[in-house]
């Protein structure tokens, strides 16, 4: 995560030794021994300049930041760093009143305001890093107490305390669906828990590594292999080497290669091609731990039994064909199949490959399922995601372009956590002309699992642009 600080004050220099070492940090001051001796306190980028001047902003590179913070000691300069970096399209701006009879102009132009200057670090603090609630100081300034909010991606997720004992501080409280919750050893730490954090001050950036961080788990939270049908050659040399792909670019074990025995073939020549083909599904051949998993009867009814029995992620199958004037007509009843199962479900088109990642920005719960699983996938993969919002025409009547901006912000925050970049992409217009336009051939669409028994009628967004892109989908359920 990329941040912009102009000023080098006691704020300032404060806000630096408190920030996790995730953020990559530039200084910007018109004095170079300023500037020296808060490059002291931690590895930061310097610039030297006038941070009211666009072009010295430019330098310190305003275009790439996600946030830009205002905290020099005039409030003039504060309020010219705020305006530039408000027309650069940063998403967030953080200033330091000075004077607080001028919060009306700060807040005129849209941006986060810290008041007075001895809350100013600690504020600003919160505001910037993603998962933390709040944070007091105590003990003369040698204890500090920070709330986190656990995330299905934080390394403590799902661990008991005992586990992630510590020396130097303690969990000294659980806010858990509203209720307090006195944590002991055995306790452990859940998705949506409020956690309060005592301990050190100056093990702060520990903390917030511990459990403000982020892992890449996509798809173990369903299972550990994924598994896939082949039954032809092109099956072999399209989805089976997908899912491979797959396998290699997320966090799963294995592949399981559900295919007719041979045995169970009426044909010769069929059972023949069968039993070549399965000698090419090796580990060396595919570059992933294989298993082979030969049926009697349907390989469909084999996958589902699979899933039933054994630790499954995902689920791949080959695009259903397209007609032309339904696009969509076939997708229903293949998701139908697969649905049951209640794992992701891989629709490809046997490109075996993708560069990059495109998931729709929502804060839905649908939405954010899909969004943390492109996210981790991306760090998986060493990719980017594409976020996609679009906002109504204006034509509708309700304008939710600030909406559609907020949902890939979020996007772009929860991402950053985990060094994977996010490509903002927010439009007006139709949403699933939008998603199919930006899911192209060498992209990987990640969308919700819709609810329910899909009819062809009214298939739902996420199947309409899935059937009109061009890449392969992953569609992932959500909890509940």
């Amino acid at each position: 995560m990329r941040a912009i600080v102009v000023g080098t004050g006691a704020s300032a220099r404060d806000l630096i030794r408190r920030l996790g070492d995730n953020w990559d940090i530039t200084l910007v001051d018109p004095q170079e021994e300023q500037l020296a001796a808060a490059s002291r306190i931690r590895d930061v980028r310097t610039v030297l300049g006038d941070g009211s001047s666009a072009v010295v902003l430019r330098e310190a590179g305003i275009e790439k930041a996600m946030v830009v913070v205002a905290a020099t000691s005039h409030d003039d300069v504060n309020l010219e760093v705020a305006r530039i970096a408000q027309a650069a399209g940063v998403e967030q701006v953080v200033a330091l009143v000075r004077d607080p009879d001028r919060r009306e102009e700060y807040r005129e132009i849209g941006v986060d305001i810290v008041t007075p200057a001895f809350l100013a670090a600690r504020a600003m603090d919160v505001a910037m890093e993603p998962r933390k609630v709040v944070s007091t100081s105590f003990a003369k300034g040698r204890a500090e107490a920070i709330e986190f909010e656990i995330t299905p991606d934080s390394p403590v997720q799902g661990k008991a305390l005992k586990e992630i004992h510590s020396e130097l501080w303690v969990v000294a409280a659980i806010l858990r669906d509203d209720k307090l919750i006195v944590p002991h050893g055995t306790t452990r730490l859940l998705t949506g828990d409020r956690v309060t954090v005592v301990g050190s001050a100056s093990d702060f950036s520990q903390v917030v590594r511990t459990f403000a961080g982020g892992v890449s788990r996509f798809p173990l939270t369903f299972g550990r292999n994924v598994v896939v049908a082949m039954e032809s050659r092109e099956d072999r040399y399209g989805v089976v080497a997908e899912a491979a792909y797959f396998v290699r670019n997320s966090n799963a074990d294995g592949l399981i290669v559900v295919h007719r025995d041979p045995k169970f073939i009426k044909s010769v020549a069929g059972a023949e091609e069968m039993t070549s083909l399965s000698t090419t599904l090796s580990d060396e051949d595919l570059g992933v731990a294989v298993s082979l998993r030969p049926v009697a009867g349907d390989v469909i009814d084999g996958i589902l039994a699979v899933a039933a029995d054994e630790s499954v992620g995902a689920i791949a199958a080959p695009m259903a064909i397209r007609s032309f004037s339904r696009p969509y007509s076939a997708m229903p009843s293949l998701i139908n199949k697969f649905a049951p199962a209640g794992v992701p479900l891989l629709l490809t088109r046997g490109a075996a490959t993708f560069n990059e990642i495109v998931a729709p920005a929502r804060r839905t719960i649908a939405g954010d399922t899909a969004g943390r699983a492109a996210i981790d996938i991306a760090r998986r993969a060493g990719m980017k995601v594409v976020g996609v919002a679009v906002a109504n025409p204006l034509f509708m009547g309700s304008d939710d372009l600030m909406q559609m901006r907020d949902a890939t912000a979020w996007l772009r925050r929860e991402a950053s956590v985990q060094d994977v970049e996010v490509e903002r992409h927010v439009v007006r217009g139709n949403l699933v002309k939008v998603l199919a336009e930006v899911n192209r051939a060498d992209s990987l669409l990640v969308v919700s699992m819709p609810k329910g028994r899909l009819s062809r009628i009214r298939p739902g967004t996420a199947v309409w642009a899935a059937s009109r892109g061009q890449g392969s989908v992953l569609f992932v359920p959500t909890a509940g």
